[in-house]
């Protein structure tokens, strides 16, 4: 066997160890990476596979399933944001993306959000002006709310409460119920309450989807959501 011969073998298994054993190292910590600038995330696991390693520089993966933690999505902050996908082909470097194009086609892609009570307490903080001290409650049924209003140097107590829906691939926060201890001062401020607030909209992220389920619970909401045409 001529030495050119035996190099040209072993530039091959060197490359397919690259390829097999390597490679998907880097390209989930490219992903990581990107998810981390993209959503602030305090920590983000990536686990990406493919039985022709070398597909994975093409953006193809047989499988990927990524863990985020206290990520922000849009307006809020999503406590554990997970993605599973099958057949994947995209570039999940491109997460900084509003056009859906981080993942071109995909057999199977779902994604799961879990929204604690703290962190639509702080959206509702950050939204409401004049509002001050909110703490918020959520069961199955509503997220409650109490804090204290000010206006014209006065200062009353107020109770709100309401609902997490989806519609139109976005994911909002609608107050369905206002109460201000001052009926005369309530009705100076509640026109400046009532309306929804916008948490993420799917139809303008990296990675489009569609809101498949909203479920409310002691606590958080969890919002489930897939891509349900593949190949779009």
């Amino acid at each position: 066997m001529s030495k050119a011969l035996k190099f040209g073998i072993a530039a091959i298994v060197v490359l397919l160890v690259f390829c097999q054993l390597i490679l998907p190292f880097v390209v989930q910590g490219s992903i990581a990476h990107s998810i981390e600038d993209a959503t602030k995330a305090d920590n983000v696991n990536v686990k990406v596979s493919s039985m022709a390693g070398f597909m994975l520089l093409t953006g193809h993966m047989d499988s990927i399933h990524i863990d985020a933690d206290n990520a922000m999505v849009g307006q809020v902050r999503v406590d554990k944001l997970t993605l599973d996908g099958e057949n994947v082909n995209g570039d999940l470097t491109k997460l900084d993306a509003r056009d859906g194009s981080a993942v071109r086609s995909a057999d199977k892609l779902e994604m799961t959000g879990i929204i604690s009570q703290e962190s639509l307490q702080m959206l509702l903080q950050d939204k409401l002006e004049k509002v001050d001290n909110i703490t918020a409650t959520m069961n199955k049924e509503k997220l409650s709310a109490t804090g204290t209003v000010k206006l014209l140097g006065r200062t009353a107590d107020l109770t709100l409460e309401g609902t997490v829906f989806e519609e139109n691939g976005g994911v909002y926060f609608h107050m369905t119920h206002l109460d201000i201890k001052n009926a005369v001062f309530g009705k100076a401020v509640v026109g400046n309450f009532f309306g929804d607030i916008l948490l993420f909209d799917l139809q303008k992220m990296p990675v489009r989807a569609e809101v498949d389920d909203v479920e409310m619970q002691e606590g958080r909401v969890i919002i489930k959501a897939s891509r349900h045409t593949t190949g779009k």
